[in-house]
């Protein structure tokens, strides 16, 4: 029995199903609630990467936008965060991923969601099980006073839940931190198609 027939059998019993979420990752990646020690870990990853290239400045930036970022999870109820743990080459990549509600009550407020996201990013739309599935990216490229040569991507997913669990949809997160000269390397062409792959693997399953 798929999900889907299972919940619309759920839904004959008492109350809306309940249900969550799987991911899988590659070796390498860790599970942490978005909580002091994800913050350390992440920060120590930033370390290895940003000061052996001698760009202190950069490290400073990302290490304060990090804690602005937990703040933040925090607030919007993020669930997760997965973070890299096993260095590659000698270096921890400056990524992560995270699992926190879409900004909206509902799926009767997609429609809306989707307009205000289609006036700022280029949205890439897909159904799966007749429930949408979003895709679309941030880039950044400057410090806030103006000096070119910081980056970030985020590649943001999001899913919308079974209808019958009366859930708002669940977005997935990643961002690549990228140092200055690193703005056109390949490795961020890599990553990206690493976030994707990951965000493929999403599936609802059921509640226990």
């Amino acid at each position: 029995m798929d999900l889907k027939s299972e919940l619309k059998g759920a839904t004959s019993g008492a109350g809306r199903p309940s249900v969550t979420y799987s991911l899988l990752f590659p070796p390498g990646w860790k599970r942490f609630a978005v909580d002091d020690d994800a913050e350390k870990t992440f920060v120590a990853s930033l370390k290895q990467v940003f000061q052996p290239r001698g760009l202190a400045k950069d490290y400073m930036y990302y290490r304060a936008l990090t804690h602005r970022m937990f703040m933040d999870m925090k607030k919007r109820r993020a669930s997760s965060i997965y973070l890299p743990v096993k260095p590659i080459d000698g270096t921890l990549l400056p990524a992560s991923m995270v699992v926190l509600p879409a900004p909206l009550g509902g799926a009767h407020q997609l429609d809306d969601f989707r307009t205000r996201l289609m006036k700022r990013f280029e949205l890439e739309e897909r159904t799966e099980n007749e429930l949408a599935i979003w895709r679309w990216e941030e880039r950044q490229t400057t410090f806030p006073e103006g000096d070119v040569g910081v980056g970030a991507l985020t590649v943001h997913h999001l899913f919308e839940a079974p209808k019958s669990t009366g859930r708002a949809p669940l977005m997935l997160s990643a961002t690549l931190l990228v140092p200055t000269g690193e703005e056109k390397s390949d490795l961020i062409g890599i990553v990206s198609e690493l976030f994707d792959a990951i965000a493929g693997t999403f599936n609802w399953v059921r509640k226990p």
